[in-house]
Parts: structure tokens; sequence; C-alpha cells
């Protein structure tokens, strides 16, 4: 075999190692992703989606103020898992209805303002990457845009402080 065929041999076995071992990568965080979701179908909603679901209701017409402090309660008192309740408001946020995506930031405000462990949440979520998704689609409605950047500038623009506000 000539030296200028076998360099191209193994040129081309270590790109087939290399994009295999990142397939093998992608492939093997796809299956954690599609076995978290399997889990998650056959246990059904958490409680903290509950709480989520009421707070973000369609059904409602304005903030349920009291649900919301109550939930930040029940984040403050470990009854309900931060991590589980800012992915179900990311969840909601998602959809596409915009009077959800409106309590659903306002239930995030709620939540961040209220609840040390609900602040370190958003970013380990990536709920500002949904956030920001919503500020770039045209279709959605400019006062959720305005409430969606109003939050993140108010994020970026002062510490998080032991003081408990209340909107």
């Amino acid at each position: 075999m000539d030296k200028n065929l076998m360099d191209k041999v193994t040129a081309f076995g270590e790109l087939l190692k290399t994009e295999g071992a990142e397939v093998g990568r992608k492939m093997s965080a796809g299956m954690s992703s599609m076995s978290f979701k399997v889990k998650e179908l056959f246990q059904g909603p958490n409680p903290a989606d509950k709480l989520v679901d009421d707070a973000t209701s369609e059904a409602l017409d304005e903030p349920d103020w009291a649900l919301n402090l109550d939930i930040c309660d029940m984040i403050i008192h470990e009854k309900i898992s931060s991590v589980e309740l800012i992915r179900g408001i990311k969840r909601r946020m998602m959809l596409k209805n915009p009077r959800v995506q409106y309590l659903s930031l306002v239930l995030l405000e709620t939540c961040v303002k209220n609840c040390k462990k609900a602040f370190s949440e958003v970013a380990s979520e990536r709920v500002l990457d949904e956030m920001v998704k919503l500020i770039d689609d045209p279709q959605i409605v400019v006062n959720k845009r305005n409430k969606a950047l109003m939050l993140i500038e108010s994020w970026g623009s002062q510490p998080m402080s032991s003081t408990i506000y209340y909107l």
C-alpha cells in the first residue's frame, strides 16, 4: 500500500473515531433526556407542576397573589422543589397562550423576588433562554415582551438580598 493511501486511511480512521465518540455522547445525552421524559410520562405531574398550572391557568383574569405567595412559602419551607417549580414555570412560559405566558412571568417574578432558591434555579434551568425567545418572537404581545425585558433588567441591575419583596 502506498504511503499516501495509508495516510488517507489513517486520517479517515481518526475522523471516524472522533465523530463516533461525538455521536456516542449525543446518543447518550438523548437517551438520558428521553428516559427522563418517559419517566415523567408514567409518573404524571409532580406537585409543583399542579401548583404552577393553577397559578398560570388561562381561566384567571389576573394573577392569584395568594397562591403565588403560598408557592413562595412552600419553596422557602421546602414543601416543594424549587427546581421542579422553575421547570414548571418554564414549561408554561413556552406555551403560545398570551395569558398563560404573562401569568408565568408574574409567578416567576414573585418567586425570584421572594425566594433565594428560586433565583438560583432560574440560571441553572435556562429560563432566561426562554424569556429571550419570548422577547424575540414577533407574535408575542408587546406588554408580555416588556414584562420579560423588565424582569431581565431588574435581575441584572439589583443584587439579590435577603429582603422579601411583595408585588
